[in-house]
């Protein structure tokens, strides 16, 4: 229904305060132009609730993002992980029975899986086939004769990639890391006087123990 002129300037007072008057620029304006600015269509009644629903939805994520608890918290800022402890072990029980093979120098090896080589590369060598000092990338978990773990690329989260027979580290021993192929899952102990003051993949290792164990995977071998 169309407004009647009287309930027009009446809908113009109320918006203006005086008669059509507007209170700004002491101009009469319009009062069909008052009624419509004054008065919400459904259109913009619809763009409210969809505002504040997005809004709403806004506050959700963020509260569900907020990290409660201290191991969530580890997990978000990569702190190390625990490593997961084996059976205690000793030098007797690595025995050729068992699959261990000594080297010259006391260390003993394994291998757990067999390494194919990188068929897209087309290296199917081990790692002392290439020289000088190829690059390569391992995973590699160390445990003392009580089981723990002392270091592990899993727990850090990072493999650890260094220069093959550089260092003279313990896995750039003979059946350590420098006879194995790409894919391939060695176990390896050093004996105390192999381990004695010298470091494995970078790392200090502990000290006067009989024996350390080292699971070890090759994953890249870079020759060149």
């Amino acid at each position: 229904m169309i407004p009647t002129l009287h309930s027009t300037h009446a809908a113009a007072a109320s918006c203006s305060g005086r008669s059509g008057v507007s209170p700004v620029l002491g101009a009469r304006r319009s009062p069909l132009r008052c009624l419509a600015t004054s008065a919400s269509s459904p259109r913009d009644e619809a763009n409210t609730t969809v505002t504040s629903r997005r809004g709403a939805l806004i506050v959700a994520i963020a509260a569900a993002s907020v990290v409660p608890t201290g191991a969530a918290l580890a997990l978000r800022d990569g702190a190390p992980l625990e490593i997961e402890p084996i059976e205690p072990f000793s030098l007797e029980d690595f025995t050729s029975e068992a699959g261990w093979t000594e080297t010259g120098s006391g260390l003993l090896w394994k291998v757990e899986r067999e390494g194919t080589g990188d068929t897209k590369k087309g290296i199917f060598e081990a790692v002392d086939h290439f020289q000088p000092f190829p690059f390569v990338t391992v995973n590699y978990t160390a445990y003392t004769p009580d089981g723990k773990g002392f270091a592990s690329t899993f727990a850090s989260r990072r493999t650890w990639s260094y220069q093959a027979g550089v260092r003279q580290e313990i896995q750039d021993e003979d059946g350590a890391v420098m006879s194995m192929r790409v894919g391939e899952q060695r176990r390896f102990v050093a004996p105390l006087d192999l381990a004695f003051k010298r470091k494995a993949f970078g790392q200090d290792v502990p000290q006067r123990r009989e024996a350390l164990l080292f699971d070890v995977e090759l994953l890249v071998l870079q020759p060149y």
